[in-house]
């Protein structure tokens, strides 16, 4: 095993990490939302504090997956993503593939 074996692994590694990021980030990113939610109804004084920070990671890796996936396909894959992202302090990391105009009518197509 040596250097060519781990830079193949290495290019396999980030190939297959392109190929699924996108999908496989927003179906856990929602499912660790949804459980940290559903903590923090059934039984918020024990789970509030601690569920607090899983639902934000669960949130960011959301989004994470959403952002990858208009970066790599030039469009979004849910309209809530893109609203999220056009909100005030995220509007600046929309990819540049999916403005179609600066216009406020167009921007959400």
């Amino acid at each position: 095993m040596g250097l060519i074996w781990i830079a193949a692994v290495a290019a396999l590694a980030a190939l297959l990490l392109w190929w699924a990021f996108p999908t496989l980030a927003r179906i856990a990113g929602f499912l660790l939302a949804i459980d940290s939610l559903l903590a923090i109804v059934l039984a918020p004084a024990r789970s509030i504090p601690g569920k607090l920070p899983w639902l934000a990671l669960g949130l960011a890796v959301w989004l994470a997956g959403h952002w990858a996936y208009a970066f790599k396909h030039g469009a979004w894959a849910s309209p809530i993503a893109l609203r999220i992202f056009a909100l005030p302090g995220l509007h600046w990391m929309i990819p540049r593939a999916t403005l179609i105009h600066f216009d406020d009518r167009d921007y959400y197509r």
